[in-house]
C-alpha cells in the first residue's frame, strides 16, 4: 500500500548522515468511516477534503453499511507517535 512508506522520512539529512533508525518515528494507522446516506458521506469526504484533513481520493469506494444499509466510506491516515 502505498500509505504505508513515505520517502520524505529522511529527505532532510545530509547524504551522509548515518540513519539511526531506532530514532524513526513510530506510525500508527487510524481509520476514519463515515456512515450515512450517499448523499451524506459523499458530502462530509468533500468537507474533509476542502478542510485538508483527508484528500479525496483517499477514500474506499461507497458500499453498504453491513448493519443499516446506510452508506459508509472508509480512509486511513497514520500519526507519528515518535
Amino acid at each position: 500500500m502505498a500509505q504505508d512508506f513515505r520517502s520524505d522520512d529522511f529527505a532532510e539529512l545530509p547524504p551522509d548522515a548515518p540513519l539511526n533508525y531506532d530514532a524513526a518515528p513510530i506510525r500508527e494507522p487510524v481509520r476514519l468511516i463515515v456512515v450515512s446516506s450517499r448523499q451524506g458521506v459523499t458530502r462530509m469526504i468533500q468537507t474533509l477534503h476542502l478542510r485538508g484533513v483527508v484528500s479525496a481520493h483517499e477514500w474506499s469506494a461507497l458500499q453498504p453499511e453491513p448493519m443499516t444499509g446506510k452508506w459508509m466510506s472508509v480512509a486511513t491516515k497514520y500519526l507519528s507517535l515518535g
